[in-house]
């Protein structure tokens, strides 16, 4: 399968054949992946915490188009397959919760893909922006270099945001920055 697919047919409305693309959503425990995955999905968030044990799937359909969504556990134990996992991925969501120790924690993990998944687009989402002494998202961008959004994932209003922000973000990765921000 050729490295670029033509996402930018969602917004044209050629589709010509189904055409299904990687995003992996990763970062360290209780930081909202799988919160940010059900938003997506249109499922209710669940308020109480459930860690992914290793690795769960998702999936949305964006006209002709398949986003598989990979929801990669954060706990110590899963971390050596954290690459391995990566692997394939057309757009890599690092998700924080956007504390500063967090932030400074998720800055490794941004380091790590760059380092061993060249062709992956790399964009944060600053989540948990309603909680007390959370880092604004651009100063949150500004520490880990790389495309970041502020994010409330356990509110249902944010979902069609999310879902722009994948678009416009898997755009950007499989067109080679014909995408505006």
């Amino acid at each position: 399968m050729p490295r670029y697919i033509p996402v930018s047919q969602i917004y044209t409305g050629v589709c010509v054949s189904v055409v299904s693309v990687k995003v992996s959503f990763v970062g360290f425990p209780s930081v909202g992946k799988s919160t940010l995955i059900k938003l997506l999905s249109g499922k209710k968030p669940n308020l109480d915490y459930k860690p992914t044990m290793g690795l769960d799937f998702g999936s949305i359909k964006l006209g002709e188009h398949e986003i598989k969504l990979w929801d990669i556990g954060g706990q110590d134990q899963f971390r050596p397959l954290w690459d391995s996992f990566m692997q394939g991925s057309y757009l890599a969501v690092v998700v924080t919760d956007s504390t500063p120790q967090n932030v400074l924690q998720s800055k490794q993990i941004v380091e790590m893909i760059a380092r061993k998944n060249r062709d992956t687009r790399i964009i944060a989402i600053a989540n948990k922006q309603d909680m007390d002494g959370h880092m604004q998202a651009k100063r949150v961008e500004d520490v880990l270099h790389v495309p970041t959004y502020p994010m409330v994932a356990i509110e249902e209003e944010n979902t069609e945001r999310v879902h722009m922000i994948l678009l416009r973000e898997l755009l950007e990765a499989t067109t080679g920055g014909s995408a505006e921000k």
